[in-house]
């Protein structure tokens, strides 16, 4: 019994791995395809150019993760909660994305969509351990 369950439990998180994956690897291109559009355009600098790219894969990423990666995790009520996690940790990345993107337009002599690219690149293993641990995760309150 206990074989099967942690085969299940096993079947049940490498499923999620995968799907985060997915949705991750959707985000960060909507992320990508957006911050260069503006950018390359000429329709706004670099810096604002990743925050409306941010901006749009947020809503990508989350809406994915909550119905898709992770609705093994999900209970009734959480939606909000689980919003204001996950908008935490993707602040948290993406004041990693910004910090790094700041010290390549600071520092490198190659191109600045190097450094965007670069900076969009990093970030999704932390989000996953995140997501995974915390946001889309809720315990019953203590009686």
């Amino acid at each position: 019994m206990l074989a099967k369950v942690n085969r299940d439990t096993l079947k049940t998180e490498g499923a999620a791995v995968g799907k985060f994956a997915l949705i991750g690897i959707l985000a960060t291109l909507t992320h990508a395809v957006v911050a260069s559009v503006l950018f390359e355009a000429g329709l706004l600098a670099v810096v604002p150019s990743n925050v409306c790219g941010f901006l749009a894969a947020f809503t990508v990423s989350f809406s994915g993760h909550y119905f898709w990666s992770f609705s093994h995790l999900r209970q009734a009520g959480t939606m909000l909660k689980s919003m204001a996690r996950f908008l935490i940790i993707s602040v948290s990345g993406f004041a990693l994305n910004s910090t790094i993107l700041a010290l390549w337009l600071a520092f490198a002599p190659w191109p600045e969509i190097y450094g965007l690219w670069l900076a969009i690149a990093v970030v999704p293993a932390f989000s996953f351990v995140g997501a995974r641990l915390w946001a889309f995760t809720h315990h019953p309150a203590a009686s």
